[in-house]
């Protein structure tokens, strides 16, 4: 997700031991990206980057790095990735209660949880270009729970 946000596509790679096999710590990570591909792949496959940006991270104009530039820091708290008509809000830290959202573009139609068969529609305020999502208590995946906005 966090590749895809940036317009970039990601490969995964196993490379199998000298019999043939492929690693079973290897096999693991595959089925769980697995799990979670079949119920969030739609914020994924064909999604395209991030409209915003500044979820990304920014430059620490405190420091500086070997050639006197300030060094990126990244942020790890959500990502982005977009279809048509579609904002899918990848969230690393689940929020206390709601999701704010700065710089949106167009009205939303609604919000809801994509782990959520039933797309029972979220709370939403929107006021200007900003938006205030409720989100529930517990998150739906301890990694990575995807909200979609749709406009």
């Amino acid at each position: 997700m966090d590749i895809v946000s940036k317009g970039g596509n990601y490969v995964l790679n196993v490379g199998p031991t000298a019999e043939g096999a492929i690693p079973l710590a290897s096999q693991d990570n595959l089925r769980a990206v697995g799990r979670w591909l079949k119920v969030n792949g739609e914020s994924i496959y064909g999604a395209g980057p991030t409209p915003f940006g500044e979820e990304l991270g920014t430059f620490d104009q405190t420091r500086q790095d070997k050639k006197g530039e300030p060094p990126f820091r990244p942020s790890t708290a959500w990502r982005c990735t977009t279809k048509r008509g579609r904002l899918y809000i990848h969230l690393f830290r689940w929020p206390d209660g709601q999701f704010e959202l700065s710089k949106m573009d167009g009205k939303v139609k609604r919000a809801y949880l994509l782990a959520d068969a039933s797309h029972k529609p979220l709370k939403v305020k929107q006021s200007g270009d900003k938006i205030t999502v409720a989100v529930p208590a517990q998150a739906p995946d301890h990694m990575d729970s995807v909200l979609v906005i749709e406009r």
